[in-house]
């Protein structure tokens, strides 16, 4: 099965990015900058948490590059 977009999750300044999952390889990924790999998840619930927090965290550090830990 392919990725699929689940929905969508909101940055600060209010820009809508869409969340696509991929439920074999279990990859979250948001359309920042083409598709940005955010995580892993073993739902489409847990992938749109991540990418939500994801989104937090580049709003609150900027677009340089975030450690992100799950």
């Amino acid at each position: 099965m392919a990725a699929v977009i689940i929905g969508n999750v909101r940055s600060e300044n209010g820009k809508k990015y869409a969340v696509k999952y991929d439920a074999v390889t279990q990859k979250v990924n948001v359309s920042y900058a083409g598709w940005t790999l955010v995580g892993t998840a073993v739902s489409t619930v847990e992938a749109l948490r991540k990418a939500e927090a994801w989104m937090r965290q580049k709003d609150q550090y900027g677009s340089g590059n975030v450690d992100i830990f799950f």
